[in-house]
C-alpha cells in the first residue's frame, strides 16, 4: 500500500514553495513601486499590508519553530 505521509510531505512542501514565490513577486513589486514613485507618502497601503504580511510570516515561523521544538 502507498503511504499517505509522503504525499502529504509532497503537498506541503509544494505549498511552501508557491509561497515563497508569491511572498518574492510581492516584495519585488513593492520595492520597484518604491523606487518609481508609485508608492509615495500620499498611497502607503500597499506598503502597509506588505510590512504586515512580512511580520506576520516573522511571527508564524517563530512560533512554529517553537512549537516544534517544543512537542517532544
Amino acid at each position: 500500500s502507498a503511504d499517505t505521509a509522503s504525499s502529504y510531505l509532497y503537498l506541503i512542501t509544494f505549498l511552501h514553495l508557491l509561497h515563497i514565490i508569491f511572498t518574492l513577486f510581492y516584495l519585488l513589486k513593492l520595492v520597484i513601486g518604491s523606487f518609481t514613485g508609485v508608492i509615495n507618502e500620499n498611497n502607503t497601503i500597499t506598503m502597509r499590508m506588505g510590512a504586515s504580511f512580512w511580520h506576520f510570516l516573522g511571527i508564524l515561523w517563530l512560533y512554529l519553530l517553537l512549537f516544534l521544538l517544543f512537542i517532544h
